[in-house]
């Protein structure tokens, strides 16, 4: 092996290394270029994801927008608004809403299941990044999982979509009966969904908007 061939073998082994290090790129019609140990590491590890300032940091070094976040929180109940859209620049919630959870086999009206499965017509917990407009519905925003938990999302077919039973909502029941207006979808008020095609048709255009579903 001559002195050329070395120095390619060399390089090759030093970029193959690299690649876990390289802050990942995304564009809104492609999957990630990179599927990024660091990336999930630091959100997982070291991020709180209700402290504003640290969800801002962290969207500034991974190329996520700095502009919007969206944190649903499926442990409070679904009587209660659990969907909340935050203004980073600001550090303040601009809206909230209701939000029904995925209607599958084992999911109740007070106590959602989670799972990835195509099919299963549940919510999936995970980080997730808004990738276009649905066509299932008139105002509608698909969805890309970015976690194990939530990686067939596009598959699935996953939006952000409002219903009729949520705008309706007066908040005079502990939970909002679970039905076929949520087979896995976040399914907001209509208020909710004019905030967010607003998001997708603005910040979202120079960096995806992180959304990010939990469970306690």
């Amino acid at each position: 092996m001559n002195k050329i061939h070395i120095i390619l073998l060399v390089v090759i082994v030093l970029l193959i290394v690299s690649i876990p290090f390289v802050p990942p790129i995304y564009n809104r019609y492609t999957k990630p270029l990179y599927k990024n140990y660091v990336d999930v590491k630091e959100w997982y590890g070291k991020v709180d994801c209700e402290n504003l300032s640290q969800v801002r940091d962290y969207c500034e070094r991974r190329g996520y927008s700095t502009d919007y976040y969206i944190l649903v929180d499926f442990s409070i109940p679904s009587g209660k608004k659990r969907f909340f859209i935050y203004d980073l620049q600001h550090g303040k919630c601009v809206l909230s809403s209701y939000c029904m959870h995925g209607s599958g086999k084992g999911n109740t009206d007070a106590k959602p299941k989670f799972s990835n499965e195509v099919g299963s017509g549940c919510s999936s917990l995970g980080r997730y990044v808004m990738v276009g407009k649905g066509s299932k519905f008139k105002k509608s925003i698909r969805l890309r999982g970015l976690d194990k938990t939530n990686c067939l999302a596009e598959t699935r077919g996953i939006l952000i979509h409002s219903a009729g039973k949520v705008t309706r909502f007066s908040g005079d029941r502990e939970y909002i009966p679970i039905g076929s207006e949520s087979r896995g979808c976040f399914t907001v008020s209509r208020d909710c969904m004019t905030k967010v095609m607003e998001i997708y048709r603005g910040a979202s255009k120079h960096r995806p908007v992180m959304i990010f579903a939990k469970y306690k």
